[in-house]
């Protein structure tokens, strides 16, 4: 079995206002990636974060901000997400007035980073389809958001040629089984590389549920030679985690999907995060994958400067 790739989702979408322990800008990003690096993980996965507001914009000069200094410090492997465009509520476009936030915006991202080796990402997010998203309120017995990420075929395979022009490898994100069967379209189509790395992301309302059987019946649904990692919303992420590990999978863990160490304690950090997963791949005698490791298992070429 592989040695265990984790990654750390640092912030997501996520609102400041909901967590104290935030990264929120782009030096605090930098500072918890490094932070979990140092904890176990080999990969990052960053939204760019306007650092007056700390609230997430999908602009270049931001993520920038946030790798190149990991990039000057380790070699972990940069994840930078084009996930969450095109979003729609109740037929209307979320962003339509937004032009970075289009599809085409959101990915323009790539090339502009490429342009500075040291701000290169070695991932991207690629949403394999057009997950439907329902945020619900307990407290206020509430659906407080409900959109809808429209990512068309034609989409995907613009998304799919820019990186691949740019020399940067999709983490094919699949949020349902239809997804996987998109990607793996994509690849016989040649618009992706193989071996596809898969991210099944799991427990999103109006997605699929973050159980065994649905794990399971996923991993068994893409080809046998792609790696792939699982995330979780809440604390279903140690549950899928363990999954993972006892069955040749990788992790993301991290602010994005969860913040919660144990039933109602929140984590101080990314890194207590990637600390309990390290722990239960300890004790599953799972060894933790280096930067180096993560690079030959996911076919990665070198840190970009080397």
């Amino acid at each position: 079995m592989e040695k265990l790739i984790i990654t750390a989702a640092i912030t997501g979408g996520a609102s400041p206002e909901d967590n104290p322990y935030l990264p929120k800008t782009p030096r605090e990003q930098a500072k918890a990636a490094l932070e979990a690096y140092e904890a176990g993980a080999s990969v990052v996965h960053i939204h760019a974060r306007n650092p007056e507001t700390g609230k997430g914009e999908q602009k270049a000069k931001w993520f920038e901000e946030a790798i190149v200094p990991i990039r000057e410090k380790c070699n972990m492997i940069i994840n930078v997400t084009t996930g969450g465009s095109g979003r729609r509520v109740d037929g209307d476009w979320l962003y339509k007035e937004i032009p970075e936030e289009s599809v085409k915006g959101r990915i323009s991202v790539i090339p502009e980073l490429c342009k500075n080796p040291l701000a290169r990402p070695d991932l991207a997010s690629f949403n394999a389809g057009s997950p439907v998203i329902d945020i619900y309120n307990q407290k206020k017995k509430e659906f407080i958001l409900k959109f809808v990420m429209v990512h068309s075929f034609p989409d995907m395979v613009y998304v799919a040629e820019t990186m691949k022009g740019c020399g940067v490898k999709p983490e094919l994100e699949c949020y349902d089984i239809g997804m996987i069967n998109n990607a793996r379209v994509l690849g016989e189509m040649g618009h992706i590389e193989k071996p596809l790395y898969f991210q099944f992301v799991l427990g999103i309302l109006g997605c699929i549920p973050a159980n065994v059987d649905n794990l399971l019946h996923m991993i068994r649904s893409i080809p046998q030679e792609s790696p792939w990692s699982v995330c979780a919303v809440g604390l279903d992420e140690f549950r899928m985690a363990t999954m993972a590990i006892l069955t040749g999978g990788h992790v993301r863990v991290g602010f994005e999907d969860n913040i919660y160490i144990s039933k109602g304690v929140r984590a101080k950090s990314n890194a207590e995060l990637v600390e309990k997963i390290v722990r239960l791949a300890k004790e599953l005698d799972r060894e933790i994958a280096a930067p180096d490791d993560a690079r030959r298992i996911l076919h990665l070429p070198p840190k970009p400067g080397n």
